[in-house]
């Protein structure tokens, strides 16, 4: 019975360690500057980069429940606009709700992760925690290889089916589907971009689930040495 603790708790982990890469990698201020330099956002949207940070500080602030406001004018083209138009506002009301019930997701698994952490160690006294915990983990480092080898392979096919199968499966509406010949927010965001984000959200899922793989089996050969 004990085992299946160890293995929620790392299962737990795992997952939790997904949703802080993708909560980290979305709320990364300094990623999207260096993506709209690449991808020449200015260009595409008319808009100055100042505007595009204030842009993006909006959005932000809006999924992170800071306020529920998406109006904002800037200059787009030569002409003050509203940068959002209806469309893309509703749309983002969808997106909101999606990000806090991840959100909330993950300060849940957080949660379990840390109870069970605690009651295992206290439990064991740390006298076999270690050997259970890293056993419990390499049987999660295979789930976490075969995911994040599914998940390039989808990349490097084919990208934008990836993409909009992920839109089809979380959103019961078309409202993702936007205009880039009128909408600033895909122009914003193109595929690129979130080909981008997506790649740096793996890299860093996969840094942090090594992380503590190697942790995990330092701590395994440290208790193993102490026995002998």
């Amino acid at each position: 019975m004990k085992k299946i603790y160890y293995k929620i708790l790392t299962s737990s982990l795992v997952l939790f360690s997904l949703f802080f890469s993708i909560f980290s990698i979305v709320n990364n201020t300094s990623f999207y500057e260096k993506q709209y330099l690449i991808n020449n956002t200015t260009y595409e949207t008319g808009m100055s980069i100042e505007d595009l940070s204030k842009s993006t500080k909006l959005l932000l602030d809006y999924l992170n429940d800071k306020t529920d406001n998406l109006s904002m004018r800037a200059e787009k083209f030569g002409k003050q606009s509203e940068v959002f138009d209806n469309r893309e506002k509703t749309h983002m009301i969808d997106v909101k709700n999606l990000y806090l019930f991840f959100k909330n997701i993950m300060y849940i698994i957080f949660l379990i992760s840390f109870i069970l952490l605690i009651y295992l160690f206290k439990k064991d006294k740390n006298k076999i925690f270690w050997n259970e915990f890293y056993s419990a983990y390499k049987f999660s480092a295979i789930i976490i290889a075969i995911i994040i080898s599914i998940i390039i392979f989808a990349f490097i096919y084919d990208f934008n089916s990836f993409w909009n199968l992920f839109h089809k499966l979380l959103f019961r509406n078309d409202l993702w589907l936007l205009d880039p010949q009128i909408s600033t927010m895909i122009n914003m965001f193109p595929l690129n971009f979130f080909l981008a984000m997506c790649t740096k959200i793996v890299f860093c899922f996969s840094a942090i689930s090594i992380l503590i793989f190697m942790f995990a089996k330092f701590m395994h050969k440290k208790k193993i040495s102490d026995f002998c």
